[in-house]
């Protein structure tokens, strides 16, 4: 990678109480600096104020960041994910058009890829791609690196809607792709399944009336979790499953709560159609109960995780494999905090001096945390912390 920026420090371990991030280079000038996803060797991708970049971490040398190269006549640049191997993917402007584009291992060169934008990259680099489309209705299509597309159409999950995105890949032939019906408030989004030309639609719903349904990043395998309004022949419950082995597969209802009672259990995600990284690896997750942060075991065993000194609320944000927890807690005086829990033992988690953590990026199985953290002037920025 052509070195641009470095920055240099080591990072303190959980032995040493509170483990301090480290801020990720920024070209100068830019008022902020996402970061959007990190592969498992711990290549972090983002944007620059619609410059596309990606950072790693080389011994000896500290975080260095590399821009991306932009193709031929385009102006900008956002990036929506990376590759196990690193490579991004995301969209592009040429000649005022918003154009799907996939960049090389070593960044220094693009390709345009038919289509307005990649929504979503797979760990071997298969992308979700929206394809040209008339608004509001819109198509995607998986398409694999040597360029072979599979529209995600032509099933009854998929043909409920009028617009079909997809949110996360987990391999060439699994993706998790939400289907969008209605109109104003009367507008639903549900998720389907799709696993090698089969589909299953997960049984929760997102709509203006109750809170969005959440999904975790489908594995490869077809594992994924989700959480949200279920309407089972007109009766409604709130609940958390569990479903392995792609489709049809297996589900697992892990919690579920109904106006008769029950505990309120889910996933926590920002935006419904936004992936979550609370599923790790080894099929172990994170959410929360009773506004209380949890983890499920792989065997999908619940367990809560204790509020520290000072805590009325809590949830998990992120996880990785081993039973790791990022957790996002508030205090009673409104403070929000996070840490690490492990084991039963919760490590306290600080941004750089002048920082405050904005958002979880992931949690990786090699115990590298990426978050975007933001100061006072509300200027955004990567951080790293080594777990």
């Amino acid at each position: 990678m052509p070195v641009r920026a470095a920055v240099t420090g080591s990072l303190p371990s959980p032995a040493g109480g509170v483990v301090t991030g480290v801020l990720l280079p920024a070209p100068a000038g830019t008022v902020s600096v996402t970061a959007v996803d990190v592969s498992p060797l711990g290549v972090v991708a983002g944007t620059a104020e619609g410059l596309p970049q990606r950072w790693a971490k080389l011994p000896g040398a500290g975080w260095l960041r590399q821009p991306l190269a932009l193709p031929a006549g385009a102006t900008a640049g956002t990036v929506t994910g990376v590759t196990d191997l690193g490579e991004a993917a995301g969209s592009v402007t040429v000649d005022d058009a918003t154009r799907a584009v996939r960049w090389s291992v070593s960044g220094l060169s693009s390709t345009l890829v038919p289509g307005t934008r990649a929504d979503a990259v797979g760990p071997r680099g298969t992308l979700g791609v929206s394809t040209v489309a008339t608004e509001p209705a819109a198509e995607s299509d998986l398409v694999a690196r040597d360029g072979s597309r599979t529209p995600l159409r032509d099933t009854p999950e998929l043909g409920g809607g009028y617009r079909r995105t997809v949110s996360s890949v987990g391999g060439p032939g699994t993706a998790v792709v939400w289907v969008t019906d209605g109109i104003g408030k009367g507008t639903t989004a549900r998720p389907v399944l799709w696993r090698d030309g089969a589909t299953l639609r997960l049984p929760v719903f997102s709509s203006f009336f109750l809170s969005g349904a959440c999904v975790t990043r489908v594995l490869p395998d077809g594992t994924v979790v989700f959480s949200g309004y279920n309407n089972d022949n007109g009766t409604i419950s709130y609940d958390l499953v569990k479903h392995t082995g792609g489709v049809p597969g297996t589900s697992v209802l892990l919690a579920r709560a109904t106006p008769a009672g029950g505990t309120i259990a889910g996933l926590t995600c920002g935006s419904a159609q936004s992936p979550l990284n609370a599923l790790a690896s080894d099929g172990g997750f994170t959410g929360q109960a009773a506004q209380q942060a949890a983890y499920w075991t792989p065997a999908g065993e619940g367990k809560s995780i204790p509020y520290a000194e000072g805590e009325r609320s809590s949830t998990g944000v992120a996880a990785a494999s081993g039973g790791r927890v990022i957790v996002r807690a508030e205090r009673s005086d409104g403070s929000v905090c996070y840490s690490l829990w492990r084991n039963g033992v919760r490590t306290p988690l600080a941004a750089p001096a002048g920082w405050s953590i904005s958002n979880v990026v992931e949690l990786t199985d090699a115990g590298l945390l990426v978050a975007n953290v933001r100061n006072e002037a509300g200027t955004l920025r990567p951080a790293a912390w080594q777990l």
